[in-house]
């Protein structure tokens, strides 16, 4: 009973319904994303061998003004 007059009540208010529809789906699409790319990116192990045993090589040239980052 509750739900039909809740349907009934949203049915009465488009414009509300789209806005609070349109703004569930631009969440949870954003959410989505955001997740994807930090799994992607962040968890997601590297695609080597042995990950751990990766090195950085870095220089600096001071006379230049070229400095460590």
């Amino acid at each position: 009973m509750r739900l039909h007059h809740i349907v009934r009540r949203l049915l009465q208010l488009p414009v509300f319904t789209a806005v609070a529809v349109i703004t569930l789906a631009i969440g949870i699409g954003a959410n989505s994303a955001i997740f994807s790319v930090i799994e992607g990116v962040l968890l997601k192990p590297l695609p080597y061998p042995n990950p751990d045993d990766l090195v950085v090589l870095d220089h600096s040239a001071a006379g230049i003004g070229l400095k460590s980052t």
